[in-house]
């Protein structure tokens, strides 16, 4: 029997090194190689295959002495010696570029029979498509094909050669995928003996079926013409920033202005790009930078020149400083040679700076889709009336083609693909009204998931003149938060984009002021991607299971009305399998009951953006503009709602309430991580129910409670609320400071009733000193008299002399302390910025408290509204007894203090009346209260129980 040989060969896709563009590639460097696989006779002989790269040179070495490449110009000529082998021989050619690198198959047939088969197996669509390869074999050979495979017309012969073939698989009607094969199987001679077993090769062909859309790779579709930018000049550019980084085709690289920008005639600064050669243009893409904000666009004026030298205005345009790819479609095409950006304003510190990562230059491709000749608009969401499958066959274009297939036999699924996309104010409006982080940018998740190197067609409709793109994130960042992600900007009508990262797709469709009635919905339809989906609790009640259980993804979108999270698919299907709804219904609940404890809802200054949340692999959770991030190793607190109402929420609502926070009114140096915990408080005990942090974390057996250390810390040591300590050098504890600002809700909202759940316009004393701060102008104020104005704005919202309060507070003290805070400023207090703020308040004409209320606590303020009176019940006992505070061993005095009622907090004086140390003595209601004295008890030492008036009753001491 003869032994035989069969070889075939996968074809691998070239890779596509692509960026933000709705060009087919756009890269740093690129490579591709005409055939990946190249094979040849026996007989020595050789091949040319075409290289396509932008390096300079590029270079290819053989691992086989047999097989040797050379250069021909663009061309690479394989050689191959004559075989006198048997079997057939293989030699890799690998060809390198600027740092890329890709290999060619090279094999030679020997005297053995041997078939070679280029592609092995086909994917088609639905519709049908035709399939072509190459066979090389030196044998006589017969195809037998499935009956739904037609051959098409080919050239055969039965010597030694490589033939093509070219076969047409036929419409599927069939909901699900169907297998096929195409079998080359020898002719033997008539004098074979049934020894001889003939060599055969397979093909298979898989070919989609109609229950679930499968768009076709989208190829045929030409993506615009990017035109070369041969060279450039600036005005103003800054060393290692020069204006060519700006059309290197690398997006990490950028032009930037001078980083001097004191000078009175820094700007306008003057951009001028200049093409290859005079080119009919119909648009261009700026791409701001995505490491920082400093230089992005904001007014420019825009000018051509077909001889570039004499320039005619073409546009003004205002890009707004903003982080997304913006494309500016030209009212009609002009013929051009160079481009001038006279940039007037940018983003950035001082006057700003100028910065581009990259600018380039388009020309419609002549080659597009006439969607008019099977579908009803340009989004091609729907058949035109009357078409027929004849027609939809007569069409040309594969993607198109096999889109109006789906759509004629009823099995395209529009969810998700196809929507319409309503227009957001930019977040960074109310940021700036509301001097807080701005909201979300992802406002208009779409379900999509995208690829790397993945073609994306996107076909929109009527813009309406309004800056639309798509951002795609991907989060899937080791080690990292992969927030942000690349943008793409899109036009009427069909847009091709070629993927660079993998991600969710979002459309970023923002206004430029808060109420824009010309900004109607914008529909968009994305005939490829994946179908991901994501749940709205606004329009997809009851459907949590099933869109949850479709995902495709590693991550999902949850959105609500009031907040959207991009968490872990597998995070959400195993903390929340049953109640999403309730998951993100608690999540708008935070971020509802943060802005109406903010005032937004009385003053009607609502965030007209959800807050976002998104996992990240990095740090544990912080909050910066435009979202806040969380581990993935929280998920099992804060993906699980039972956990989240309860004891996960704060550090959302801590998160969120940085976001919320009011600068500078609320927030001066030193109150970033305190005046932020005021939302934390109100989520955790007001909305949720639980107890307070401040009241129930245990601090030990002197302090008990962060009420107490404060107390002793501030009040007793007569310290700066900017600048104390406690034993065992504990300082500046920002729990203990946050005290004073939860005793004012405490106080003012749950005494009086004064909070946005107990008023009916959702107003109260918080919502009133944030609307102060949101309307005051700092401009020129230090830290220290704006932490003096806050004062005074707490007075004017309680309509009360609150002067005692914040003196005992050490508001009033004296201070001149250089404070750290992710920042660093000297946060000065003189008395005579005191004495001002003293003749300012009492001019008010208001009364003071008529309360204790420095001792207000979470578990006494019911005794506030009762203003109930002590009542007294055992003596008080002392006992020696050691404690360790931090780093403090030392003996003090074990009080206790049995069935006394009514008590605010215990006093201890000493002989000379003077206040030495202030406790509640508890974490949780008690009968028995008891603390450690950090000192021992001393003849002349009083013990004394305070009331919610203030009333003071003595306790004697056994």
């Amino acid at each position: 029997m003869r032994r035989i040989y069969l070889l075939l060969l996968f074809l691998i896709p070239l890779s596509l090194l692509a960026a933000c563009s709705s060009d087919d590639e756009i890269a740093i460097a690129t490579l591709e190689i005409s055939k990946t696989t190249v094979d040849f006779k026996s007989e020595a002989s050789e091949q040319s295959l075409t290289i396509t790269t932008n390096a300079v040179a590029w270079t290819a070495q053989s691992d086989k002495s047999w097989c040797r490449p050379s250069i021909v110009g663009k061309l690479l000529k394989i050689s191959v010696d004559q075989s006198d082998e048997r079997l057939v021989r293989e030699a890799t050619v690998s060809v390198t570029a600027d740092g890329l690198s890709k290999t060619i198959r090279v094999r030679q047939l020997g005297y053995e029979a041997a078939i070679l088969i280029d592609q092995q197996a086909f994917e088609v669509p639905a519709v049908g498509a035709q399939i072509k390869f190459a066979v090389t074999t030196n044998v006589e050979v017969e195809p037998v094909l499935s009956d739904w495979i037609v051959e098409a017309p080919k050239t055969r012969s039965a010597e030694m050669v490589t033939t093509d073939y070219c076969y047409s698989v036929r419409a599927s009607i069939l909901d699900n995928k169907r297998q096929g094969t195409i079998v080359f199987t020898e002719k033997l001679p008539e004098d074979a003996t049934e020894n001889d077993v003939p060599v055969s090769a397979t093909v298979s062909v898989t070919q989609h079926g109609l229950n679930e859309y499968n768009a076709d790779t989208g190829e045929d579709i030409k993506g615009d013409i990017k035109l070369k930018v041969k060279d450039g000049t600036a005005s103003s550019f800054q060393g290692g920033g020069e204006i060519e980084k700006s059309f290197d085709g690398d997006y990490s690289t950028i032009y930037h202005s001078s980083w001097n920008n004191s000078g009175s005639n820094y700007f306008p600064i003057t951009l001028t790009y200049n093409l290859e050669e005079v080119s009919d243009v119909d648009y261009l893409v700026y791409y701001p930078r995505t490491d920082g904000a400093n230089g992005k666009f904001k007014e420019v004026e825009i000018q051509y020149s077909e001889d570039g030298s004499a320039f005619t205005p073409l546009a003004d345009k205002d890009f707004l400083g903003s982080a997304s790819a913006t494309k500016v479609l030209f009212d009609a095409p002009v013929r051009a040679k160079s481009f001038r950006f006279i940039v007037k304003t940018g983003a950035g510190d001082g006057q700003g700076f100028a910065s581009c990562a990259e600018m380039e230059f388009y020309a419609k491709n002549p080659e597009a889709f006439d969607y008019s000749t099977l579908f009803a608009d340009e989004t091609c969401s729907e058949l035109k009336a009357g078409i027929t499958e004849a027609d939809i066959e007569k069409c040309e274009f594969p993607f198109f083609k096999n889109l109006a297939y789906y759509m004629i036999k009823g099995k395209y699924e529009p969810e998700f693909r196809v929507g319409e996309f309503k227009a957001y104010p930019n977040p960074d409006i109310q940021s700036g009204t509301h001097k807080t982080n701005p909201y979300s940018l992802l406002d208009n998740p779409t379900g999509i998931s995208v690829k790397a190197n993945e073609n994306l067609i996107v076909l929109v409709g009527d813009t309406h003149g309004y800056d639309i793109s798509l951002k795609v994130q991907n989060l899937d960042a080791p080690e990292s938060d992969g927030f942000g992600g690349v943008t793409y900007p899109l036009s009427r009508g069909t847009n091709k984009l070629t993927i660079s990262e993998k991600g969710l797709v979002y459309v970023m469709y923002h206004t430029r002021t808060l109420d824009d009635a010309a900004a109607l919905p914008v529909k968009i339809h994305f005939a490829s991607g994946t179908v991901n989906g994501y749940f709205d609790s606004q329009k997809h009640e009851g459907r949590w299971n099933e869109l949850l259980g479709k995902a495709t993804d590693k991550y999902f979108d949850v959105v609500g009305k009031y907040a959207h999270m991009t968490f872990e698919t597998n995070d959400y299907r195993k903390y929340a399998a049953n109640n999403g709804n309730e998951l993100i219904d608690l999540y708008d609940q935070i971020a509802l009951n943060e802005m109406q404890l903010l005032g937004l809802e009385k003053y009607d200054k609502m965030f007209r953006n959800r807050m976002y949340l998104n996992v990240m692999y990095q740090s544990y959770m912080y909050a910066t503009s435009y979202h806040t991030a969380y581990n993935q190793t929280t998920m099992s607190d804060i993906c699980n709602p039972s956990k989240l109402k309860t004891s996960a929420c704060w550090g959302p609502a801590h998160e969120i309430g940085h976001c919320n926070q009011t600068r500078l009114g609320v927030m001066w140096i030193g109150m970033t991580e305190v005046t932020n915990n005021i939302m934390s408080e109100y989520i955790q005990t007001t909305i949720f129910g639980q107890g307070s942090r401040i009241q129930t974390e245990d601090m030990g057996d002197v302090y008990r409670n962060r009420y107490s250390k404060a107390w002793n810390g501030i009040i007793v040591a007569g310290s700066s609320h900017a600048d104390f300590s406690n034993i065992g050098d504990d300082a500046n504890d920002v729990f203990c400071k946050l005290v004073p600002f939860w005793q004012l809700e405490l106080y003012f909202g749950k005494v009086l009733g004064r909070t946005p759940l107990q008023q009916s316009d959702k107003g109260g004393f918080y919502p009133d000193v944030y609307e102060y701060a949101r309307n005051k102008d700092y401009t020129g104020m230090t830290d220290g008299d704006i932490q003096l104005d806050f004062v005074y704005n707490c007075c004017l919202s309680a309509k009360m002399n609150l002067l005692d309060f914040f003196e005992k507070w050490g508001f009033l003290t004296p201070v001149n302390k250089k404070i750290e805070d992710y920042d660093t400023r000297t946060l000065t207090v003189t008395p005579d910025m005191v004495d001002a703020l003293r003749h300012k308040v009492n001019g008010l004409g208001y009364s003071k408290p008529d309360v204790a209320l420095e001792y207000i606590s979470d578990n006494s303020f019911e005794l506030y509204k009762s203003r109930a009176s002590v009542v007294a019940g055992s003596h008080a006992t002392h006992t020696a007894k050691s404690f360790t505070e931090g780093k403090t061993e030392a003996i003090g005095e074990a009080i206790t203090i049995q069935g006394w009622k009514n008590v605010v907090a215990y006093e201890v004086k000493d002989a000379d009346g003077k206040l030495i140390f202030v406790c509640s003595g508890e974490t949780t209601p008690s009968s028995t209260h008891t603390f450690i004295l950090p000192l021992s008890w001393k003849e002349g030492f009083k013990l004394y129980a305070v009331s919610a008036t203030g009333d003071r009753t003595e306790v004697t001491m056994n």
